[in-house]
């Protein structure tokens, strides 16, 4: 993968160093990259809010077709049906 460098200045610096340093023009650009990545704080994330992950939420089920979908809520016998105990006095209540 290649990377131009339109900036004859940056494109000189870039290998005069590779040249005093005895690395390569990658390894130069991957250091210098590198140091001035560490020095980046990360960016603060914003939570979204409950609305906004409820209307992603509605975008998500239009796109896939479960808006169409009719959801019946699972009964408390419904739940328990699907981890049974190994227990016969409470799988069988």
């Amino acid at each position: 993968m290649g990377l131009f460098i339109k900036n004859p200045e940056v494109e000189r610096k870039a290998r005069e160093l590779a040249r005093v340093s005895g690395k390569t023009l990658t390894a130069v650009i991957e250091e210098a990259l590198d140091r001035q990545l560490a020095l980046q704080p990360d960016p603060p994330r914003r939570r979204p809010t409950v609305e906004e992950m409820m209307a992603s939420t509605d975008r998500f089920r239009r796109a896939v077709g479960l808006d169409k979908v009719k959801v019946t809520p699972m009964t408390k016998q419904d739940w328990d049906d699907l981890w049974p105990t190994g227990l016969p006095e409470i799988d069988q209540a």
